[in-house]
């Protein structure tokens, strides 16, 4: 029996240490749907060779597969490329990573055909039948993001390394190629009309970096910025209360997220989908001093919900369970009565790639 082409994809995709989503041991029916909304039958013909990155292949390696001219694949896979959903340099080419395919639709601001369509399988497939679990941290709890504070919300003489603070890990960069892309989980709650936090944030950027800085410059969906302007753009937006996220790696990092409660895919899995662990605390935790006037601004700008205050003995009361470090509780407090103090909690990976083998070892592909 001939494979259908989309499956084929869907197979390809699945070799993927975060997997194709799956429900009841096979195929989200919904997720296949929204794969047609990516590929036309006969661009699907062509993609079900691909594989998912780091592994590209060539034009001429996909033409002699599917018995096509090379020509004809190339001017294929560069429209789709062009169209973000297909990654490529030259002329080799992959399947998008899991959060670029997913996101397709909601890298930009307008509305354009399927962008709604794709809304309603992606609620099917990744809230209703909960593939949110292995897109933030598989079933066994390995998060994918951690969340780092900027240095103004840390006490003065705290142990920090350049890869927990937000603004000295920018710095560090090994790349200068940095990008501003639309963050897709507020655009996508903006174009369904749901979005709850539309009176407090703008939809803002997500921070690419490196090769996937390159990749969204080059299909006209990013834009350039230095180190500099950057850090001032994290800066900007935690000040307002976004929480900055970053790969689970230490190192080779590809994204900086400024991210909300209610829109964005992993803090959500924590206040809306019941996943504690959707992604790891810093190793920072808020602790009040005597010049603490129980103003309770700080209470009020937590997303998680993890500070409180005893009125009965006149303190702030920190879950650390819920809190994860980031920092924001500080950054309006007018006496500068609270800070981020070091409170080891956590081990980010030494590589993405210790990474995915951790997170691999834990679904069943």
């Amino acid at each position: 029996m001939i494979k259908n082409d989309y499956l084929c994809i869907a197979e390809n995709i699945n070799l993927n240490p975060m997997r194709a989503p799956r429900h009841e041991g096979e195929f989200t029916p919904s997720f296949i749907e929204f794969l047609k909304l990516l590929y036309k039958p006969e661009e699907a013909a062509v993609v079900k060779y691909l594989q998912m990155p780091p592994k590209f292949k060539s034009v001429d390696e996909i033409a002699a597969e599917a018995g096509v001219d090379a020509g004809m694949v190339k001017t294929i896979l560069e429209g789709l490329r062009l169209k973000n959903s297909l990654m490529g340099m030259g002329d080799i080419y992959c399947l998008p990573p899991i959060p670029i395919l997913l996101n397709n639709h909601h890298f930009y601001a307008d509305v354009k055909d399927d962008d709604i369509k794709s809304i309603e399988f992606y609620k099917d497939f990744f809230i209703e039948k909960k593939f949110s679990r292995y897109y933030e941290t598989s079933e066994k709890g390995t998060p994918i993001f951690r969340a780092i504070p900027v240095g103004k919300s840390i006490e003065c003489g705290e142990k920090i390394l350049s890869s927990e603070e937000a603004c000295e890990f920018v710095t560090n960069l090994d790349t200068e190629d940095i990008a501003l892309v639309p963050c897709p989980c507020r655009t996508r709650t903006e174009k369904g009309g749901d979005r709850e936090c539309s009176d407090r944030f703008p939809i803002g950027f997500c921070i690419m970096l490196g090769m996937t800085a390159l990749h969204f410059e080059s299909v006209g969906l990013g834009r350039r910025v230095s180190k500099e302007q950057s850090i001032k753009y994290i800066e900007e937006m935690t000040d307002l209360g976004l929480i900055c996220c970053a790969d689970n790696a230490m190192t080779k990092n590809s994204i900086l997220c400024l991210c909300c409660e209610c829109c964005c895919s992993q803090v959500r899995g924590i206040t809306r989908w019941n996943n504690p662990t959707a992604i790891l605390p810093s190793n920072f935790i808020p602790a009040t001093s005597d010049k603490c006037k129980l103003c309770g601004k700080c209470v009020k700008r937590c997303l998680l919900g993890a500070l409180s205050i005893d009125k009965k003995n006149k303190k702030i009361v920190v879950d650390s369970n819920k809190c994860l470090g980031c920092g924001i509780c500080s950054l309006k407090c007018t006496n500068e009565a609270i800070k981020l103090k070091r409170h080891e909690r956590s081990q980010p990976f030494a590589t993405v790639g210790k990474l995915m083998k951790a997170f691999n070892s834990e679904n069943e592909l």
